[in-house]
């Protein structure tokens, strides 16, 4: 058996002239409040809210960005500004009640040794390892050559630069 299957399903039906019944609505509601204007206020303001206001009813009704439509990407970025964003906090020092010597709180110091070793590791992990500064450009650039290529001397004694691969 064969079956028709439906080839544009992601356009939209023309409803009025050469729009869809979505843009339709979008424009027309950008002239009736730019209308309701034209009624209310001098007519210099009317033309320049008039512009305003047509013209984002037609950026939402005809833009689409990446194939979304101009809707979505306004609501996620004004849910990007208005949402709060998450943070890592990273005290500067300790209060001074959490400072007490030593012997008084049976601290020893491999304990404090081995917390601050687990906590720059959790510090690391979180934030990324910290950059290693260069000393020279030059030994900057033999390091990345030697841990992207390998020398190889082929049977015949030729040498050739090959790509390294690491599989980790």
């Amino acid at each position: 058996m064969q079956f028709q299957v439906p080839q544009f399903i992601e356009t939209e039906d023309k409803v009025v002239g050469p729009f869809s019944l979505r843009q339709f609505l979008y424009i027309g509601a950008g002239g009736l409040i730019s209308a309701i204007f034209y009624f209310f206020v001098q007519t210099w303001l009317f033309i320049i809210a008039a512009i305003i206001i047509m013209g984002i009813a037609a950026a939402i009704a005809f833009v689409k960005v990446n194939g979304q439509p101009f809707t979505k990407i306004m609501s996620a970025a004004l849910d990007f500004y208005w949402k709060p964003q998450a943070y890592i906090w990273k005290p500067e020092a300790t209060a001074p009640a959490m400072q007490k010597p030593a012997r008084e709180s049976g601290i020893s110091l491999e304990s404090i040794a081995s917390g601050m070793a687990l906590h720059k590791s959790w510090e690391n992990l979180q934030t990324g390892t910290p950059i290693v500064p260069k000393t020279s450009d030059r030994e900057f650039i033999e390091n990345r050559m030697n841990q992207r290529y390998q020398i190889m001397e082929k049977l015949t004694g030729d040498r050739q630069a090959a790509k390294r691969v690491d599989y980790r």
